[in-house]
């Protein structure tokens, strides 16, 4: 044996010790890398937590988001509805009808005078005007102003300053209009036949109303 086949073998052994060696080195890299990987992992996880736990509280206010786009409480809408019809209701309190003056008078009648009464008594807690109903048309002017006149002086002497009710009574067309005859007679029956029987008689009640048409 030569001295270059001596040096061969001995360089062959060496090299698969190299190779022995880095096979085993393989698995311990690939452990550490996983290792590293999970502490990361956890590392940004528990932060997530922290950060997560300490997140300042939102008030209530500020999750119901801008006032503009927030919904209505709970009855608003409806209750403007009814707060709506009772005031109209309330301002024909102060209306003073064709059939509280006698004839083609302007003298009130009895009913019309205790009206007087409820109307002095509130007017000056009201926004409302006091309306004397105007003649059908407005026909009969003068009869207008006279009426008008004469609730004008009788509120005056039941101690309401006259300046105050001169600004407030006017003559105008009531809020709502009168019924003619034939509907009047249509209202009567009906209201007559739903008091005395029930709802058994609707249908009757509808003929009723068909007079109207």
């Amino acid at each position: 044996m030569n001295r270059h086949e001596c040096i061969l073998p001995m360089a062959s052994a060496g090299q698969s010790k190299r190779q022995r060696s880095s096979h085993y080195k393989q698995p311990e890299i690939h452990e550490r890398g996983w290792h590293r990987l999970a502490r990361l992992g956890w590392g940004l996880l528990s932060v997530v937590l922290v950060v997560g736990c300490h997140t300042p509280k939102v008030s209530h206010e500020a999750k119901m988001g801008p006032v503009y786009d927030r919904p209505f409480p709970l009855g608003q809408v409806t209750d403007a509805h009814w707060e709506t019809m009772q005031t109209n209701a309330e301002a024909a309190d102060f209306i003073f009808y064709d059939h509280e003056f006698v004839g083609e008078t302007a003298d009130l009648t009895p009913l019309g005078r205790k009206h007087l009464l409820s109307v002095a008594l509130r007017l000056e807690h009201v926004p409302f005007p006091v309306v004397v109903e105007e003649s059908p048309r407005g026909e009969n002017p003068q009869l207008d102003e006279a009426r008008r006149q004469t609730v004008v002086n009788q509120l005056v002497q039941l101690g309401l300053n006259r300046e105050m009710v001169e600004a407030r009574v006017v003559v105008a067309p009531a809020f709502t209009e009168g019924l003619s005859a034939i509907e009047g007679e249509a209202a009567y029956y009906s209201t007559l036949l739903d008091g005395q029987y029930g709802t058994g008689f609707r249908g009757m009640n509808r003929g009723f109303s068909g007079w109207r048409r």
